[in-house]
């Protein structure tokens, strides 16, 4: 609201800029580093707890500080690359400051993660993104673009108080290491890391190829209306991903390629994952101009058509995403490699040829057309390689799941608002009566929601 579409392109290229830099280095300590801490702690040996918690800060130290030196370093060339000059080679180089400070924090809420401390880790999360909010809010309203910088630093510095917090809860005692054991005993997170990194860090690169692109192609308004649609699409859509993935990958990591465990808990996922996703798909169809002028502001609305394309292809993405973590736990390292180099080859290809055709839209087609081919792809995948089956009920919710989503996204821009939102009623109504059914067969919701407001009735302290 406060910087426009212009700022926030700006915004999202300077933080697309750094999260390339740590995403390069970083070993992906936030992803690598839970296996090791969740193996540790399904053993109960709270001595290898420790020095494996101890290990990975140290990891973050080292590798957050050779990826802020490096930004401080080249920052000249970095802001040649992304914004065509040496105007943000000052911004760049403070930025790059926060390299360090989000290892740090990365490393701990990862440890809160493998312990399954995630009450620590939903409020550290939680706590320190509302106080930045606080903070940053009025720096905004009264310096705008020049709040950006500080406010990135700000932002980062606010977590990480709030992760160390949470982190001593924990009662963790952090050694000092020798640089021989923490590569000795880090050995395998690093080996694990320098793999998953590569996953980690070619999104984020396809990302900010896509940005630049459209830079070139178009302008930082562009910019601006690209970076708001995947915030749309990654933090107010795909917060359901991001709880489940929370609990789901320490899960999966924990079976040791069993492939039972993990074809009943790769099933469940994405079955709950459809279920959940399916009503909140309709929602933003039909109500995405309201959601974007409450959200950000009517300088935003062009991004509409291809929000639109990209809100439709999060029902694909609830079932690949699902299965994609099968890969992840069991550290498959030729598979992870060449699926992550073709995957994200394609997915820039898509968009940037999407946007090159058709602007805005077409990006979102092509984003569409990604995660349905990603789908297909990961299907075969994990049916083929690792023997693992999905299930009837799978197919059948997501068959009926996408017919209804279909049948909103061709509904949803009716101009006739009688027809449009008596549509939405009808569709709206169907998807949530739907999943409400078969997630209260799964795990009796209704019993949960009964039992839950009788001990909040009765423990009036809770």
């Amino acid at each position: 609201m406060f910087i426009g579409a212009e700022g926030y392109g700006i915004y999202s290229l300077l933080n697309s800029t750094i999260e390339l830099i740590r995403k390069a280095i970083g070993l992906n300590i936030e992803t690598s580093g839970v296996k090791k801490i969740a193996q540790a702690n399904t053993e109960g040996e709270l001595q290898n707890i420790s020095v494996q918690a101890n290990i990975l800060l140290w990891i973050a130290v080292i590798t957050g500080g050779i990826g802020s030196f490096f930004a401080i370093v080249f920052s000249n060339q970095l802001s040649v690359w992304t914004f065509g000059d040496y105007g943000k080679a000052v911004a760049i180089g403070w930025i790059g400051i926060t390299i360090l400070i989000k290892q740090l924090t990365s490393a701990k809420t990862a440890i809160m993660q493998g312990m399954a401390k995630l009450n620590f880790l939903a409020k550290s999360s939680l706590y320190g993104n509302i106080i930045a909010l606080l903070i940053n809010l009025p720096l905004f309203y009264f310096f705008r673009l020049d709040a950006i910088v500080p406010a990135i630093i700000i932002a980062s510095l606010l977590n990480y108080l709030c992760s160390l917090f949470f982190f001593r809860k924990m009662n963790i005692k952090v050694t000092l290491y020798k640089p021989k054991k923490i590569f000795t005993e880090g050995k395998e997170v690093m080996l694990f890391g320098t793999l998953l990194s590569l996953s980690a860090f070619l999104p984020v690169l396809v990302n900010y190829l896509i940005q630049v692109f459209i830079r070139y192609k178009g302008d930082l308004n562009s910019v601006g209306l690209f970076s708001v649609g995947m915030v749309v699409i990654n933090a107010y859509v795909g917060i359901i991903f991001t709880a489940m993935s929370t609990e789901y990958y320490p899960r999966l990591a924990s079976f040791n390629k069993d492939k039972n465990l993990e074809s009943e808990a790769l099933n469940q996922q994405a079955i709950v994952s459809l279920l959940i996703i399916g009503p909140v798909i309709v929602l933003f169809l039909f109500f995405k101009e309201y959601i974007i002028h409450f959200l950000f502001s009517e300088k935003f609305v062009p991004v509409l058509p291809m929000l639109k394309w990209a809100i439709l292809a999060m029902l694909f993405k609830a079932v690949s995403w699902s299965m994609g973590y099968i890969i992840i736990a069991r550290a498959d390292s030729k598979v992870f490699t060449k699926t992550a180099i073709g995957y994200n080859t394609l997915h820039l290809l898509l968009c940037v040829g999407g946007y090159y055709l058709d602007g805005l839209r077409g990006l979102g087609v092509g984003f569409c057309l990604f995660y349905l081919v990603h789908l297909i792809g990961n299907y075969i995948l994990v049916f083929f390689r690792y023997k693992i089956q999905l299930s009837v009920p799978l197919f059948k919710i997501f068959g009926i799941t996408f017919i209804l989503c279909s049948l909103s996204f061709l509904s949803s821009d009716i101009e006739h608002l009688v027809y449009k939102y008596l549509s939405f009623i009808v569709l709206f109504s169907l998807i949530t009566y739907y999943s409400w059914v078969e997630i209260n067969k799964r795990v009796d919701a209704v019993g949960f929601i009964s039992k839950f407001t009788k001990r909040k009735g009765n423990n009036k302290n809770d």
